[in-house]
């Protein structure tokens, strides 16, 4: 047995099979949308998807320094002024607290747990009741800039409903977003664009690790960019120059 197998690709002389397609064939006749699509899922989106999946991939192309990633990405690149390793600095900056949609898709497989044969209200209920009660953070919930709506959520959720691909994901996370405001009269903490993502990927049939890949081939040329920036127009070594000392004064002795 091989020590490595794979679905994905193999190459042959003259070519490239992607997933049962010719790369030929697939340069010639599909977008990148289609051709990410092909790679990551195994299957040809259908033209609704692909057009959903335009909207998903320009969804998060910037959002500045609010986004950690970018912040890290040009100091990273101030002080090592290569492309590369300062792109991959600012990819490891995402996790559970921004750009990665993966908690807020696990947040929606445990509401489909806790709703059973319910309706997706009671499911937002359950789920609401229990991270409120604990004190925990709703992932998927909350933007420190959009405060009453994060209008990427609200053009993808638009778009997803004009298409007809608004299924039982979307539906839910927004009961959760209803029964949130209703048990804790918050109206400042909306679904950000972590939250739609992972609603959306779970409707199109991504896993978590599937629509995670998205959003990262999505924000991919925002990064890119002050990248590139901060290598030809930045400033060499940055550094944190507001910062506040809150230890023990100078005046001990060895």
């Amino acid at each position: 047995m091989s020590y490595f197998s794979t679905s994905v690709s193999e190459v042959i002389e003259g070519g490239v099979n992607l997933r049962g397609y010719s790369l030929a064939e697939i340069m010639k006749k599909a977008t990148y949308t289609q051709g990410a699509f092909l790679s990551l899922t195994g299957r040809l989106p259908d033209e609704a998807e692909t057009r959903l999946v335009d909207g998903v991939l320009t969804s998060l192309l910037d959002h500045g320094y609010v986004a950690s990633t970018i912040t890290a990405a040009r100091y990273i690149a101030s002080g090592n002024p290569q492309f590369i390793p300062a792109v991959a600095g600012g990819i490891l900056a995402a996790g559970s607290n921004t750009l990665s949609p993966e908690h807020s898709f696990h947040l929606l497989d445990h509401t489909d747990e806790l709703r059973g044969d319910g309706t997706f209200e009671e499911g937002a209920e359950r789920v609401v009741e229990e991270y409120v009660s604990q004190k925990k953070r709703l992932p998927g919930f909350g933007h420190p800039t959009h405060k009453t709506s994060d209008f990427r959520a609200d053009v993808l959720f638009d778009l997803a409903e004009e298409l007809g691909l608004d299924g039982s994901s979307i539906k839910q996370i927004q009961a959760i977003n209803r029964a949130f405001i209703a048990k804790t009269g918050k109206t400042n903490i909306p679904i950000n664009i972590d939250g739609a993502l992972a609603a959306i990927g779970r409707d199109l049939g991504w896993s978590a690790n599937q629509t995670v890949a998205f959003a990262v081939l999505s924000v991919l040329p925002g990064l890119m960019a002050h990248v590139i920036e901060e290598i030809e127009t930045g400033r060499p070594l940055r550094y944190i120059q507001d910062g506040d000392y809150v230890g023990e004064p100078l005046a001990k002795k060895l």
